[in-house]
């Protein structure tokens, strides 16, 4: 692997364009945020028309967003929050490493066998920076509710919340949205993503709706060819040239980030919903 070595240089302001941040955030380990948070930020960054998009890994257990993308950071940001001196713009850009598609990255040497300790008022500069230099930014913020995670979710504009319709993740992502809520998370910016979605698995999708309190924005189709594709080729599937139906997903929700107007509407869970949420809140 190689990260690109042309100069970075900040993305090009425009005083009247909306700018956006989305917090990826995963409903339980295995879900697959950082592919979904990679090829999102991927295709937001082909639609942006010629504004670059910044990827952000917050993930501070299992950062590992620059192998998906085929980079070698030079500079590790965890140097970066140990600094006395203060963040501006010059120093964040210099530990970001740009993919071959114009997509920046801030990658994560955090592996969870160290001390994972993140200033949040570091965090929170980090956000603001990112935001004021890229028109869309995209963060991997793991499966933990830390302070630092907590700190990026307060400066996004949409919270993605991605699960899948297996019993430890659907147990998990009811408490997430529950926890979510009492820090002040409103329904109305926590969106849901189903990944991994099959066509039989339709009926208990509704049930998992009326759960959650309101629709999976979008489902990501399990397609075991291209998910073979990416392993044998090594890159996120939105990185090559694939057009199949999760690339599309992508693209869709890419689009739907970019206009987050449309909020989905909250559902009363029905009684036999109430019942399958007993089964996943028992479940072990």
């Amino acid at each position: 692997m190689t990260g690109n070595t042309n100069l970075i240089c900040p993305a090009a302001e425009s005083s009247g364009s909306r700018r956006t941040m989305v917090c990826v955030l995963g409903a339980h380990s295995g879900v697959g945020v950082s592919t979904v948070s990679a090829n999102l930020a991927l295709c937001a960054q082909r639609c942006s028309l010629n504004r670059e998009a910044a990827l952000l890994d917050f993930n501070l257990y299992e950062g590992d967003l620059h192998l998906l993308l085929e980079l070698e950071p030079v500079h590790p940001w965890r140097e970066l929050m140990r600094d006395s001196f203060a963040l501006d713009p010059t120093l964040f850009m210099s530990v970001l490493v740009k993919h071959e598609t114009g997509l920046h990255l801030l990658a994560s040497d955090y592996d969870g066998l160290r001390d994972n300790s993140v200033p949040p008022d570091k965090i929170g500069r980090l956000c603001m920076l990112a935001q004021t230099l890229f028109q869309m930014v995209i963060v991997d913020c793991g499966t933990v509710l830390n302070s630092a995670v907590n700190m990026a979710l307060t400066s996004a504009t949409t919270i993605l919340l991605v699960t899948t319709l297996e019993v430890p993740a659907m147990r998990r992502a009811i408490r997430m949205v529950e926890s979510l809520n009492a820090l002040g998370h409103s329904r109305e910016r926590v969106r849901l993503v189903l990944n991994r979605s099959r066509r039989e698995d339709q009926g208990l999708l509704a049930e998992a709706e009326a759960l959650l309190g309101q629709p999976f924005v979008l489902s990501i189709p399990d397609v075991p060819e291209d998910a073979r594709e990416a392993v044998e080729s090594g890159r996120v599937l939105c990185a090559g040239t694939n057009g199949g139906a999760v690339v599309r997903a992508y693209e869709r929700l890419a689009a739907l980030m970019m206009d987050t107007k449309h909020a989905p509407a909250s559902q009363s869970p029905s009684w036999r919903a109430r019942w399958i949420q007993r089964l996943w809140s028992d479940a072990a």
